[in-house]
């Protein structure tokens, strides 16, 4: 089942609503990126492989290293210029609009008194790209690992957000489509929807909250 609820809770006792962002809130697929950059399926493999599917993508995330450093070493281990590694760099950040479906579930959600806070593991240089977009400011605490130094589905970012902004685990339904991400905050007693885009996702997280 998609919805897990927390121990001995409630729906009508949820608070508050963490959202995701990439795959929940905003369209995120590598293979589209990729395939807009034209580029021969040799190099593109390359990028699949070195760029987007390397440890180094997750030490962004993490906020262990610069952008421009890991361009470097794209570069470096693959051949390919610095120049199709920038292109491939930003058209992963171009193609991260937001989904129209989910932005409005997330308003109406808001327009029903509770708080919105955001949890994603993101790079600092992505999250500055991205961080103008309007319903960021339904928000009422963003986290990105980049900026933390920590990541999901790694306990310690849990904890963080629920200390920051004082949440109860309890009260608290954590969405995300990453099922590592929804065990953790399982374990940590949190609510949990695991999140697909269909129709049917949609419906249920609005009847949790109703």
């Amino acid at each position: 089942m998609p919805y897990q609820p927390g121990p001995e809770i409630a729906p009508n006792l949820i608070t508050t609503v963490i959202f995701d962002l990439g795959n929940v809130l905003l369209d995120w697929n590598t293979e589209q990126v990729l395939a807009s950059l034209k580029l021969p399926n040799s190099d593109l493999q390359l990028l699949r492989d070195e760029l987007f599917g390397h440890q180094d993508w997750l030490d962004m995330d993490h906020g262990k290293v610069a952008e421009t450093t890991v361009a470097g070493g794209v570069s470096a281990r693959t051949g390919l210029p610095m120049s199709v590694i920038v292109a491939a760099l930003d058209a992963a950040k171009q193609s991260l609009l937001p989904i129209p479906a989910s932005v409005e579930l997330m308003r109406e959600i808001h327009d029903r008194g509770l708080e919105l806070i955001c949890l994603s593991n993101m790079s600092r240089e992505t999250y500055a790209h991205i961080k103008h977009l309007d319903f960021f400011k339904l928000f009422a605490g963003i986290i990105i690992s980049g900026h933390e130094g920590r990541m999901k589905p790694d306990e310690a970012i849990f904890q963080l957000t629920l200390q920051r902004f004082n949440l109860s685990p309890n009260k608290t339904l954590f969405v995300d489509d990453s099922l590592p991400n929804i065990l953790k905050a399982q374990q940590l007693g949190i609510s949990t929807y695991h999140f697909k885009r269909t129709d049917r996702c949609y419906a249920g997280i609005r009847q949790i909250l109703t």
